[in-house]
């Protein structure tokens, strides 16, 4: 008798911030995908909203995409799924509380159609968007 092959997991990167604001005025921020433009991934001029709830945008890397979030801001939840650039993400965003500030998580999993160093590559200039998110969220009076 064969076994049958499960499928292997596929490779996983987090990424996090911590940042000196509670974690409503943390959500609010990254839900509003206007505020994207701030950590230079997007051109402002191109976002739109769609009546389905999906954002396209011109995404500086993935050219033209769109996103949707899926958000349960009692449980710290944002989620979404971007498509761009021929490949969906599956992003699980979490906002905790941490003291008076808050924490904030990015589990990405490894779309299919990417090797594990393009998909490595693909998240390098991440860390720089979480640097621009983070001064503008710390800079901001609210």
């Amino acid at each position: 008798m064969m076994e049958e092959k499960k499928p292997v997991p596929k490779k996983v990167i987090v990424k996090t911030m911590t940042v000196n604001k509670m974690t409503d005025i943390v959500h609010n921020f990254f839900e509003n995908m206007k505020y994207m433009e701030m950590s230079g991934a997007i051109r402002s001029e191109s976002l739109r909203k769609g009546d389905d709830g999906w954002w396209t945008f011109d995404h500086h890397v993935a050219g033209e995409s769109r996103m949707k979030h899926r958000s349960v801001p009692e449980f710290g939840i944002l989620d979404h799924i971007f498509v761009g650039g021929g490949l969906e993400w599956h992003v699980f965003v979490r906002i905790i509380p941490n003291e008076d500030d808050s924490t904030v998580t990015w589990t990405f999993i490894k779309p299919d159609g990417l090797g594990n160093d393009q998909f490595e590559k693909q998240l390098e200039n991440f860390d720089t968007e979480i640097g621009n998110w983070k001064s503008v969220l710390e800079n901001n009076d609210k």
